[in-house]
């Protein structure tokens, strides 16, 4: 009853004549809790029609990430999975996509038009079987619970997957650490089939609707195909691996090893940042990020956003609990330089959320695709390893602050290898051909792109990406490629080269990318901003500043 005679009041404020009109267009398209999608004849029709529908796609958001948040601080009495089906009911409605796609491109509204660009992607599942549809959302819900609650045995201990992956980093015993990376797959006796179930019902669904795999249509709803993808993957690896390969050697060289194993390579970078200084205490990571948006320019005490440390199985993850008005992240209790790095990214996450315009229509406020969401992170995630705010923040001296800026882009380039190309070359081969064996694709990657043998075990099925975030691995190479040319893009035309101290910063970021939500399309984001198309010329020479640093326990 009271969600009628809020509207109602809100009218009774308007002059007679625009009161009339208001009624007329809302009683001939107003959309109904559920209901069916009304006649359209005007675009003014149609402007109503999608503000119904995008109230009710915002109230199931907010909802949801409500209810995400609680299901990633573990809590076993969450909401996550029901509110999930609805917005998949919500975005599988046959009648509701009939408009849509009826009326794309033949607008002559340019917000109108964009509206229903973004649309269009929102309800891809409707040209499917809805209850596979469902089937997936559940599925991807139980899979997300089985990772936040499972515990991992070893040396006679419950931990954790953070627990685990710091025992893999950290631990001077090599026969421990690897008992830790083996047994990561502990988890796959639970998460081995479910995660094919989700990979094949993606699949479905894509082939469906048209497209010609899972791939083709995950990627256009972060506007990349899989060709490009491919590509732009092999030519990375190409690109970084003699610096990789390099790499290899010192790791074998300083840790005395005659054949490097995929648990050496986390705990060499370890002692890489220890020999240089103990610059990332954990107990001043909040503090150092408050006092760094502070000089970027951001009024951070008043910023509608909750920092929690908590214990998550992924590097961290950012809510828009109510995007302009509030945001929540969670963080991992990592240590060294990857907590930083990780608190840095979400909070890069968070500042998006908070920034967004607030008078937009409410489609826009979902913020950009994942590309340039991630992108926009890792703008503020590349200064945890910025000499200059390494000086201030750590009281280093130059050269201390240049070796770990250094290995910090080293850690990058590693990480964009083992985590990102690999993931993301082996899932988007695997949705190109449904008959290859997915361990027999995740081993070939892993080989590319770290020239290591893995232990016997299903390693795929340790992913939970796979299965709940489809084709989402990639979009971290892309916000790479974003961060290093949208940071060289703030020193030209700031005239600066230290771009930690300087207030204007904030600003830039806010007017160019995190105002606009999805207002704008995020390649025309780029290009306005920067003046050209996103290409990897600037992560090119971010990482070419990285050599192999000639430090080390050997030494």
């Amino acid at each position: 009853m009271r969600l009628h005679r809020l509207p109602f009041a809100a009218m009774l404020l308007l002059p007679a004549a625009a009161l009339a009109q208001t009624e007329v267009d809302t009683v001939r398209t107003h959309l109904p809790l559920g209901g069916a999608a009304p006649a359209i004849r005007s675009e003014a029709e149609l402007r109503n029609f999608l503000d119904d529908l995008e109230v009710q796609e915002f109230a199931l958001g907010e909802a949801a990430a409500l209810e995400w948040y609680y299901q990633w601080k573990g809590e076993r009495y969450h909401q996550a999975g029901p509110v999930y089906r609805l917005i998949a009911e919500l975005q599988t409605r046959r009648d509701y996509a009939r408009v849509i796609e009826r009326w794309q491109g033949r607008v002559e509204d340019s917000v109108l038009a964009r509206r229903l660009e973004i649309h269009a992607k929102d309800f891809l599942g409707a040209k499917a079987d809805v209850a596979l549809t469902l089937a997936r959302a559940d599925l991807q819900t139980a899979i997300q619970d089985t990772f936040r609650h499972f515990r991992y045995t070893v040396a006679g201990q419950e931990v954790t997957q953070t627990v685990l992956a710091e025992l893999v980093d950290t631990s001077a015993d090599r026969e421990l650490r690897r008992s830790a990376f083996e047994a990561r797959l502990q988890i796959t006796v639970r998460t081995s089939e479910p995660i094919r179930q989700a990979m094949t019902l993606t699949d479905r669904l894509a082939r469906q609707g048209g497209f010609a795999d899972g791939a083709e249509r995950e990627l256009i709803r972060a506007s990349l195909t899989p060709a490009q993808v491919i590509r732009d993957l092999a030519q990375f690896e190409r690109a970084t691996r003699p610096a990789y390969l390099a790499m290899l050697d010192e790791v074998r060289r300083d840790l005395q090893v005659e054949q490097v194993e995929p648990w050496d390579l986390g705990y060499w970078f370890r002692l890489q940042e220890a020999e240089v200084a103990d610059a990332y205490p954990q107990s001043e990571g909040v503090p150092r990020l408050r006092e760094l948006m502070r000089e970027l320019g951001f009024a951070v005490d008043s910023l509608p956003i909750t920092v929690t440390i908590w214990d998550v199985p992924t590097g961290g993850i950012a809510f828009p609990i109510r995007p302009a008005y509030e945001a929540r992240l969670l963080s991992n209790p990592f240590t060294g330089s990857r907590f930083y790095q990780v608190l840095f990214h979400e909070y890069g996450h968070t500042l998006n959320l908070v920034h967004l315009r607030p008078d937009q229509p409410l489609i826009f406020l979902q913020t950009d695709e994942t590309p340039m969401g991630e992108g926009l992170a890792e703008t503020i995630g590349h200064f945890a390893y910025d000499r200059h705010w390494l000086e201030r923040a750590a009281g280093l001296d130059p050269e201390q602050a240049v070796a770990l800026e250094r290995l910090g882009k080293l850690q990058q380039l590693l990480w964009l290898r083992r985590t990102i190309g690999l993931n993301a070359w082996a899932e988007i081969h695997a949705y190109q051909d449904r008959r290859a064996d997915l361990d027999s694709l995740y081993r070939a990657a892993h080989l590319r792109f770290l020239a290591l043998e893995l232990p016997p075990g299903d390693h795929a099925a340790t992913r939970d990406f796979f299965g709940t975030s489809p084709l989402y691995f990639q979009s971290y190479l892309y916000a790479n490629m974003i961060a290093a040319q949208l940071r060289e893009a703030m020193r030209a035309e700031l005239g600066v080269e230290d771009l930690s101290h300087e207030p204007r910063v904030a600003g830039w970021l806010i007017e160019h990318f995190y105002a606009p939500g999805a207002s704008v399309p995020w390649p025309v984001k780029i290009r306005r901003a920067t003046g050209r198309e996103l290409d990897a010329s600037a992560l090119a020479r971010y990482l070419a500043t990285a050599p192999v640093m000639p430090v080390g326990p050997s030494q």
